[in-house]
Formats: C-alpha cells, structure tokens, sequence
C-alpha cells in the first residue's frame, strides 16, 4: 500500500510539476554580459566532441519529404525565420581560462543549399541526393563556428522536395525537432497567407536554463539514492557478442530491421499494459530487461535511457539539448514471474524518473566508477520508448514525411528502440558493428518478439520459463544424434581390434622407442604372453590392474596385455605424490600392478601384488585361467583426475566408450597416422587418442623421451627421423616448435592436432605461416566423455577466435544455463555432453558421480556429464570455449582443482589454516584501471594493439586541442 501511494504522488508530481517547480527553483533571464555556462547535458556532449574533433557521432540529421505544391522560396524563408527566433540555433561553443561557455551569434545567418535534380532520370535522381545526403549529415561541425545547423533544399521534380536539416546534437533533441518542425509550419502557413506578424520566439531561451541549471545544487536526497542504488559492483553485461570487444571504440554501428507488430498485436499489447496497471514504457522495458537476462544469463540488470529535463512548462516550447541519462538497474531473478517483474520495474522507473536530476558526470564521480577505455562506466545498454507525434500541417496542398538519418553509429552496445504511431507499435535495434553481426541481431529481434508474445499469454510464468528460443534453434539443439559409425562395429574390445590388425599386417611397425621398435606381430604376441601371466593372479572378472612403468614399448605391451587378459588398467605415474597413488590403488580397489623393480617401494602394501615386467617375458607354465572375450559394456581403463574435495576420482572408460571414440576419428579425419607422435603420458587421457587411433588403424606409435617437450630440437628430431605424420600435443608447446625448429625437420607432418589447453588465435597464425600445408585440427573433451567429443578444422580465416568445433564421435552437447535451460545462439551456457563416448560415472563414488553425470532434461532415459565449462555456440554453429564456471583450472594440460592445490598445502604444515591459490592467465588483457603516469613501455603496448585508424583518431584529438582545452581535458580526466 506504501509502494502504492508512492506511485500515486509521483504521478501527481509529474502532472502538476509547474506548481512545485514554483515552489521550488523557477527558471528566470540570465543576467546580461555574462558568459553563460552550458547545461549539464551540453559540457558532457562537448567533452566527447573534443575526444573525438573529426567524428560526426554527435549529429542529429532528419529528412523532410514534401510532396505537394510547395512554395520554396516561402519555406527558405520559413526555416531562417525559425533559426532567428531561437538562440540555441545561432550558439557556439568556446573555452577560457579553462572555463567553457556558450556564446550567442546574434549576427549569424542560416545559409540553405539548394538543388535542382528535376531534368534527371530517376536512378540520376537517387544517386545525387544519397550523395548529398550522406555528405551534409556526416560532415562534422567545429563547436566554435556558427552555425551548428545545416540545410538542403533539393527539388526532384515540380510536386516533390527534400529537406536536409542536419544539427549538432549539442543543440537539439527530439523534442526539439518537433518544435522545429511545428514551428516552421507555423511560418509556412503565415507567410502563405502573406501575415508577416508571426512569431514563435519565447521570452527563455536555452542560456536561460544553462546559466539557472549552473546556479542550482545537486539534491543532495537525490545523490544519496543514487549511490543506494548503484553501490556494490556495477557488473559488464555479456552479451553474446559475435566478436571480441575492441580496446578502443570505434563507434561503428548499424540499425537493424524494423519489426512491426500488427494492429491486433499492437492492440493486445497496450491493452495488457493497462490490465498491468502500468504503461507501455514500463511494459516493453520490462521484456527488455527479461531479454537480457535471458541472453546473458546475468541477474543484475542495468540498463541506461534518455529523458527529457523539461520539468517546467515554459521549458515546452525551447529548442535546446534538455535530455538527461537515468540508469534503471533491475533485480531480475530468474524465479520471478513477469507480472511481478512488471510491477518491480514500475516502482524502480517512478524512483529513477523522481531523481533524474542528478547528472550523469556528477554520478561518475560521486560514485567513482572504473573507468575502462571500451566501456561505458554504468551500462553498456539502452532502451528509448518513443510516440511518434503527427507531423505538422503545412497546408492542404502539401504533405510532410520525415525520417531520421542513419548515420551507421552506435555509442552503446546495443539499444533498443519502440515507437508507437498511430496505434500501432514496432521495434528496432540500433547496435555496435564491432561487436555484433547482423544476423544476430535479426535473432534478437526475434527473441524479443517470442518473449513479448509469451509474457503476454502468461504473465504469472517464471521469467526463466518463457519461451525464447527460435523453431531453427530447437531443432538445431535437440535433434544432434547421428547415426552410429560402422568403423570397427564387430568388435566388442578394443584390444581385439589391435589383435585383428596384427593378422592382416603383422610386418607393420607397431611401437617405436628410442630407436626400439616391434611389429604388429611382435608386440600382440608379447602382449599375449603378459596377459597369459596376468590371469594367474587377477581375483575377478574385468578386474583393474594398476600399470606403472617408465616409457618404453614395453608400456604399450603391457597395457595391451592387461587388456587382453579381460582386465582394465590403470595407468600410474611413478612421479605422482605418494599419496596420490596410494589412493588410487586404494579407491580403485587395484589388487595388482604390473611395475618396474626400481619402481618397487611404491607399492608397499602387502596386499598389492607386484608384477615385474622384466618377469613377464618368460613362458608361462600353467595357465590356471582361460582369456575369455570382452564385452563392450567392460571397463577398458581408469584415469584419474582432480577432485574437488581434494581427493581424485576415477573415471573408468569402458570398450564401447573407447570403440566409439576411435571410430569417430576415421569419420572425421581424411587420413590415419603412418607415425604417430606420442607427447603425454599414458596417465593422462589424450594419450588414448594417439595409442588407440594408431594402433587399430596399422601406424607407427612413436614414443617421446620423457621431458622431451623441454627441448623442441628433440621433438622435431623425431619427427623428423620417424617420418611422424600425426601428432597431438599441448597449444603452448606446438607454438614454440613452430616458432623455434626449422621447417624442413616438419614436412613429414600431413596433421597436427591441438588439445588440452585454450587455443589462440595466434598459434593459427604462425602455423599457416611456416606449414601451409599441414592441416591443423583443435579437439575438446574431457576425461568423463573418452578424450574427445568436439573437434574443428582450423582454417588460415581462423584469426578472430578458435572454435572447439562441433560434436564428433556420436557426441551429444547441450549449452545449458543454470536451470537445465537450452541458452540461446552466442549465449554463454555450461557444456553438458551426451552420447556414444560418455562415461558411466566415477568408480566407487556413486555420490559425486550423481551429481556431475545427470539425467537428461530433454531425454530422460540418457544421461550428461556437467563439465563445468563454458562455451557458446557461434553463428555459424561452433561452439567457441570460454574457460571454467567452477574452480578447476588447466596446469600443462592437466585438470586440476583449486581445493585440491589447497590441500596439499594445508597437509604440509598443519599450522597452515588457511591456503590461497592464486592463478595468473598470461593469455587475459585487462585495460581496466590504466593508471594515469603508466609506464611508457606498458603505453607502447597498448598503442601496438590498436590500428592505424584508431591511433590517428587519438592524436588528431590530441593536436586538435589548444591549450586551455588540453588542461580542462585533464581535469575531467583526473575527476
């Protein structure tokens, strides 16, 4: 009832603003002879305009159209007429003394162009006046010199003119235009009836309200509801940008089509804001607000929009800049229904709209805001509602179309614009061309458009429920499953796939190490004779044996035997800490481990049995067990990675994971590897790639020396000397080969494949740049998915980001929000991962394996995996990886979790209570904060980044300054 009464004063209040205006502060003649200030408003225009001296973003253009009989010579005198009766047409702008000021001049006169194009065809016609047009609205003005206003008269033929008017918006606005445009109708009608008497010219003028607005205080009540409602952090809206945010602004922009509702629609949506109990303003702000919440997947919501500063009504009728900035930052949980979104949006615009005296630059610098070189200080978002007025009678014999002039410019990331007219309601969006291509915006038009709809079909609906996304997109996002690959489809294990290989090519190189090598048929053989070994000692079926050996071709031998015994393996790396591996064996309930003699210490609990490799190579005599045939649905292997409680946990990898996985590399890729480079170590998932795709496919598995990626010589000696054809390693490391190691050691690579780590831009370049030749791919997946699940062809195009591609291997990925909600194209969501490669859980965790692999929203009888990472689709339907939403963080390649780095420290000294990890991206650029006596080498890189066209506009804005500007851009600056 309170909020309530509230509403009802406020609109009291704005209704009869003339009484207490009266009251409070009425606005009276500037005192003569003075220099007058400029208002708020006009100081923050003029501060940008010396910024940016050359750039034209500042004015504010119409075209008027008459068709008709016009009398011309009339309407020159009409418009000069209108120009003398208001001062802020003839005023310039000045400083001194650090001190700007605004000078009237009354001397002045407007100069009006003319044109006649009456003897062109109508193609001469349009291309002339869209070249004066353009010309006159682009051109920019020097605030010094009057005047600030432009005209052009061009005659097409005898019943058709077109009016140019082109202002600085320091000037004007669109109120203003309106009385610039009722005002010369009021002088075309009199002149045409030969009365020379008429006159609009108010006893205020603009100077008036400049020099009474310099005079009064800020509300200091105002002030304090201000810093309320805009303390805590003031977060950067991410929006699904099509491109990266550049560090300085250009200003590029673009409008996008106009979406025009239907007079039922239109009908059906003013009537609902009625039965809301609010206006359509507050109706479609509202939608606004759900949208980008929607989109971003953010709850604090700010969002910037222009209102007129006009409180007293003898303001009405002047010609000047009265616009003024209000911030309306809304709450939008994801839980609330629209209805009571409506009425919460209500309420915060009434309290902006009561307080919207305070300036924009005061509130920056009351609330010392970060300042950033891309962004706006608030919001990077605006929203303007306008009703459109009926254009002004000129007479009967003549008809007025006017439109405004799109001058491709954008000062904000995106802005929403609804018009109202005649009824009948249509969006449009106006949006920077650095960051957004047009094809999304055309989908965000169709998103605002399906939320509209939904809210008003039902407004008690949760805002996270309503529905939003496009036909395109749900069939696009839920229809991914693909028919399974017929690659290896006969076989249940994947180490039968390798014993089927050693048949048909037995003589083929199998395994290579330090020179070492053995054939297919060498290496199965060997391998059968450990598993034959093996089987004496295992306890159950599809038991897990623990491998631990340094790297040699006996480590492949020994993991195939394991296999072949109908075990799993899991892998140990004899460098891990000791703890670790003992939880492993331990978690992974590991009974024995085929290891090394100089490994033995590891393994010294008594009910671990120890399997020496150096043994495995005698005859085995007798065999108390038989091997017996895989099943698909057995478990393969076992990796363990980091855990968020600070133990590891184990995901266990069955035969068909590991089948589908390798099959799907025979789909994707156009080759298999004749010689296969092997970097990781077998402990660490991607190295199943390589051992799996190589061997079932009749190549050459080339070990890596140990530590071998510490010396890139080395590593392009191998490949080199081993003719290696494919390989897969971290992006950090293929960087330094490429940019250390002679090509010609390379010209045996055909494919190089990138995973592990995020992958630059950069590493594309200097890769296309020295093996042009060589096709480089960019693979994703986790553990918990078989190694892989997305991957993409990186093209020499690829310079603006790096995909993580589309799924591959029969993998199913989601983009969900918070919710389980699909999000939409270019919306940041977790990856969920579905399909052929996804593991059943963690082993003996049932706990933590419910939590990260979940029942499928969309298909309930599957499951996905939560991976934790954040990606978006890009409009050409790859998924771009944006980092982890938890966390979990990438060391060389390996998932570690944060809360396990903790613990490790704390379990070394018990006196440790508390443990900070901190984590330093070398890859992140932040601009944010520069300090103002940065260091000239930081500056220099800075500078570096930008282009040619950029680093002009900043010293021409720099030259363009005389001194006095300089030292009051530096105040502002330092404020």
């Amino acid at each position: 009832m309170e909020k309530e009464s509230q509403k009802i004063s406020l609109l009291d209040r704005w209704k009869n603003r003339d009484k207490y205006n009266l009251s409070i502060n009425p606005i009276e003649k500037a005192p003569v002879g003075i220099k007058i200030p400029l208002s708020h408003g006009q100081q923050r225009l003029w501060f940008l305009q010396q910024m940016y001296p050359k750039n034209a973003f500042y004015n504010y253009s119409e075209t008027y159209t008459f068709n008709g009989h016009l009398d011309e010579p009339i309407l020159v005198e009409s418009l000069k007429n209108v120009y003398k009766e208001h001062d802020i047409l003839k005023t310039t702008y000045h400083i001194e003394d650090g001190v700007v000021f605004q000078k009237i001049n009354d001397d002045s006169e407007l100069h009006i162009d003319t044109h006649d194009f009456s003897p062109l065809t109508e193609t001469e016609k349009k291309v002339k006046c869209e070249k004066i047009i353009e010309a006159d609205a682009g051109e920019y003005f020097d605030l010094t010199k009057p005047p600030l206003v432009r005209a052009t008269l061009i005659k097409t033929n005898t019943t058709k003119y077109i009016l140019q008017i082109t202002l600085h918006h320091i000037i004007t606005d669109k109120w203003s235009m309106q009385i610039f445009r009722e005002h010369l109708a009021g002088h075309y009608k009199a002149l045409s009836l030969n009365n020379n008497n008429f006159s609009k010219k108010t006893v205020l003028q603009y100077t008036d309200y400049g020099y009474w607005q310099s005079k009064n205080e800020i509300n200091k009540n105002s002030l304090n509801y201000w810093k309320t409602k805009l303390s805590g952090n003031i977060p950067v809206l991410n929006l699904p940008t099509d491109f990266t945010r550049p560090l300085h602004p250009t200003f590029k922009g673009a409008a996008s089509f106009t979406q025009h509702y239907s007079k039922a629609t239109s009908n059906n949506i003013l009537t609902f804001a009625k039965q809301l109990g609010t206006t359509p303003y507050v109706l479609m702000l509202t939608v606004y607000n759900v949208f980008l919440y929607r989109c971003s997947g953010q709850t604090d919501i700010l969002i910037g929009s222009p209102i007129t500063n006009r409180d007293q009504k003898v303001l009405e009728d002047i010609i000047g800049f009265f616009n003024e900035t209000i911030i309306l930052r809304t709450n939008c949980s994801p839980n609330i229904t629209f209805k009571d979104l409506v009425n919460k949006v209500k309420l915060n615009t009434l309290a902006a709209f009561e307080n919207k005296n305070v300036p924009f630059d005061a509130l920056v610098k009351a609330l010392k805001v970060e300042r950033s070189l891309a962004i706006n200080p608030f919001f990077q978002v605006m929203f303007l509602y306008h009703a459109v007025p009926e254009n002004p009678s000129f007479n009967e014999n003549v008809d007025l179309i006017h439109t405004w002039h799109d001058f491709k410019v954008s000062k904000f990331d995106l802005t929403l614009y609804i018009a109202e007219e005649n009824g009948i309601l249509s969006s449009t969006f106006e949006y920077t061309s650095d960051l957004f291509k047009e094809s999304t915006i055309n989908r965000f038009q169709e998103y605002f458009k399906l939320l509209l709809e939904g809210a008003i079909k039902n407004p008690e609906r949760r805002i996270l429920e309503l529905p939003m996304l496009t036909d395109s997109e749900k069939q696009f996002f839920l229809n991914q499953e693909k028919p399974a690959s017929n690659h290896f489809s006969e076989f249940k294990g994947i180490h039968t796939i390798i014993e089927n290989i050693s048949v048909s090519h037995p003589n083929n190189i199998a395994v290579t190490y330090k020179g070492i090598s053995i054939t297919y048929k060498v290496l199965n053989d060997k391998a059968s004779l450990i598993a034959n070994h093996l089987i004496n000692h295992i306890n159950t079926p599809n038991e897990i044996v623990g491998l631990c050996l340094d790297r040699s071709v006996d480590m492949i031998v020994a993991m195939l035997g394991i296999l072949k015994a109908g075990c799993a393996y899991l892998p140990i790396d004899p460098e891990y800490p000791e703890q670790r591996i003992h939880f492993m064996i331990n978690d992974a309930k590991v009974n024995t481990v085929i290891t090394q003699q100089h490994f033995s210490q590891i393994f010294k609990a008594p009910d671990t049995k120890q399997l020496f490799i150096e043994a495995l190579n005698a005859p085995v005599s007798p065999i108390k067990q038989k091997i017996t045939d895989a099943n698909n649905t057995d478990i393969a292997y076992v990796i363990y990675t980091s855990g968020s409680t600070g133990q590891p946990k184990g995901v266990s990898i069955t035969h068909k994971n590991i089948i589908s996985s390798t099959a799907g590399r025979l789909d994707f890729y156009d080759g298999n590897p004749s010689a296969f480079l092997l970097m990781s170590s077998i402990s660490f998932d991607s190295s199943k790639a390589g051992i799996f795709w190589t061997l079932c496919t009749g190549g050459n598995l080339v070990i890596a020396e140990k530590r071998m990626e510490q010396d890139v010589d080395s590593i392009a000696n191998i490949i080199q000397d081993q003719s290696i054809s494919h390989t897969l390693m971290l992006p950090s490391l293929y960087k330094l080969i490429l940019e250390y190691v002679n090509a010609k050691k390379l010209k045996s690579l055909k494919t190089a494949i990138v995973a592990g780590e995020a992958c630059y831009p950069n590493l594309a370049s200097a890769h296309f740049n020295k093996l042009n030749g060589v096709k480089l791919y960019n693979e994703y997946g986790p553990t918990e998915a078989t190694v892989w699940c997305t991957a993409h062809q990186i093209k020499n195009t690829d310079y603006q980001i790096i995909p993580i591609g589309k799924p591959v291997a029969g993998a199913e990925i989601y983009l969900l929000d918070q919710h389980l909600n699909l999000v939409p194209f270019g919306s940041v969501g977790e990856i969920y991962i579905g399909g052929h490669g996804l593991a059943s859980g963690y082993i003996n965790n049932p706990k933590l394996s419910d939590k990260a692999f979940i029942k499928d929203p969309y298909n309930p009888s599957k499951k996905l995996y939560k991976t934790g990472d954040l990606g978006k689709y890009t409009s050409d339907k790859n998924i771009e990886f944006l980092g982890r939403a938890d966390q979990q963080i990438k060391i060389r390649g390996f998932r570690v979790e944060l809360n396990e780095i903790e613990k490790v420290i704390k379990d070394y000294n018990a006196a440790i209570k508390n443990a900070v990890v901190l984590v330093d991206d070398d890859n992140s650029t932040d601009f944010k904060n520069l300090d103002k006596t940065m260091p000239i080498k930081q500056l220099v890189d800075v500078l570096k980044m930008m282009d040619n066209e950029d680093l002009d506009a900043i010293f021409s804005s720099i030259n363009a300054l005389n001194s006095d500007e300089q030292k009051f851009l530096l105040n502002q600056i330092e404020a």
